[in-house]
């Protein structure tokens, strides 16, 4: 006797929800997955707008929240100073800006979202998604290649590190995660369902996790990144600098992304103090103690 195609359905929504339990047990997620809602497709899972449960705790896994509020270095050049000094704003950029040096494409290609990778229409939807996502670079101190980061970011030591108090609301600030690890959350998921032949789950912050994961040849930088995603039909501050859009945050303001304080700043082994303290000279950022 054939059975209706609602017991298949609801035998298959029982046979995903039982591989997704086992693979979030196996990662201490404690979440069950009655608690999100799915819509199995031929081709996708995905979880219902709703709460988005099961998408949220797949990112704050493979992806965890910095501390905050927590103090982080931003390498750059004393013309990028003097700018900040003067706007008193910090720019987040979009990542358009660096698509092809394995910003989002890495975690899509790691993932086997091919979808997000599909050139057969044109533009890849990886790249589409980079519009939206705008960012800027820090580090922990202590963190990183600090040789490197002055020369890469700051002129070859000619440039400041900025020692900045970074408080999130509604930006995301968490630290990368190279391609060098083993199997994520997400990937050992997605394994498990192609193993029983069901399609990959496919998590709304897709977008937003993709933007925390680089190529491992970049570790060398453990990176912090602070990132605002622009929302279709919400609200958007972006700007552009005649090439490149940017997201501009004030710098010792409240706003409702993320509060930034200027605590210090640092000049590099081969900076002239004088050329940084004529650079402060008579901006908001005057008293900020030059270290």
């Amino acid at each position: 006797m054939t059975k209706a195609p609602i017991f298949i359905q609801i035998e298959r929504e029982m046979k995903v929800r039982r591989i997704i339990n086992s693979v979030l047990l196996e990662y201490g997620i404690d979440l069950h997955p009655e608690d999100a809602e799915l819509t199995l497709r031929p081709e996708v899972v995905l979880e219902h707008t709703g709460r988005r449960t099961l998408s949220n705790s797949i990112l704050d896994s493979m992806f965890p929240k910095a501390l905050s509020p927590c103090e982080l270095y931003h390498y750059t050049t004393v013309a990028s100073l003097k700018g900040i000094a003067a706007t008193r704003q910090l720019r987040l950029y979009w990542a358009r800006k660096r698509i092809g040096e394995g910003e989002l494409d890495t975690f899509a290609i790691r993932h086997g979202l091919k979808g997000y990778l599909d050139t057969s229409a044109g533009e890849p939807f990886y790249k589409t998604l980079s519009d939206d996502l705008f960012y800027v670079s820090l580090t922990r101190p202590g963190g990183g290649d600090e040789i490197d980061l002055w020369s890469v970011f700051a002129e070859g030591g000619h440039g400041v590190r900025l020692k900045l108090r970074v408080h999130p609301s509604r930006a995301e600030l968490r630290a990368i995660q190279y391609d060098a690890l083993p199997d994520t959350v997400l990937s050992k998921l997605n394994s498990a369902l192609a193993s029983e032949g069901e399609p990959p789950f496919v998590p709304w912050s897709l977008s937003k996790i993709g933007a925390f994961c680089l190529p491992s040849t970049l570790r060398r930088e453990h990176e912090v990144r602070l990132l605002i995603k622009r929302h279709a039909g919400g609200r958007d501050d972006a700007l552009t600098d005649g090439i490149n859009q940017y997201w501009p945050l004030p710098i010792g303001e409240s706003n409702d992304f993320c509060q930034i304080d200027l605590i210090e700043i640092h000049p590099g082994p081969n900076a002239q103090m004088h050329n940084i303290q004529n650079t402060i000279a008579g901006t908001p950022f005057e008293s900020v103690p030059v270290v």
